[in-house]
């Protein structure tokens, strides 16, 4: 009951969210694909499985595709943007990877504070997908090397 109550309150905070779901999972029942936002298609045959729950696994996996890839392509088009910057503001930083929702760079110390401003613009800049009053996160780590220090820990 007591997760009930946390669902409930849940959705009569976003209660548009309710109703963005029921008209995705339609549209995959039906379908048994979807659209990102930003044209990519998602091909869900197991939508028709006669197992309520590889049926039912498939409709949540493309709803999470919806959110995941708004995610990815927002930060992937962030990322563009910020290496167009570089080039034409002669930094030297340089991304050098784009991995799930991190972009990696080889910043120096001196334009570390510049490209982390400018990286969160272009990661929330209106791209015409978003929840009003709720801007994409967006968070930095610094440090010397990829693993944050995670190797030097686990291998001495």
């Amino acid at each position: 009951m007591e997760a009930q109550e946390v669902i409930d309150d849940y959705f009569k905070q976003f209660h548009k969210l309710k109703s963005w779901i029921n008209t995705n999972e339609d549209f995959i029942r039906k379908n048994g694909f979807i659209y990102s936002y930003f044209g990519r298609k998602r091909r869900l045959p197991n939508v028709e499985s006669q197992d309520a729950g590889v049926s039912s696994s498939s409709i949540r996996s493309g709803l999470n595709f919806l959110v995941q890839s708004a995610a990815s392509d927002i930060n992937l088009l962030g990322g563009i943007d910020m290496n167009e910057y570089i080039k034409a503001n002669n930094m030297k930083s340089r991304i050098f990877a784009l991995v799930h929702d991190s972009i990696l760079a080889e910043v120096p110390e001196k334009e570390v504070e510049v490209y982390c401003e400018k990286l969160q613009a272009f990661i929330q800049q209106d791209r015409g997908i978003f929840i009003p009053g709720a801007p994409v996160g967006c968070d930095f780590e610094i440090d010397t090397d990829y693993s944050m220090g995670k190797y030097e820990k686990l291998y001495g």
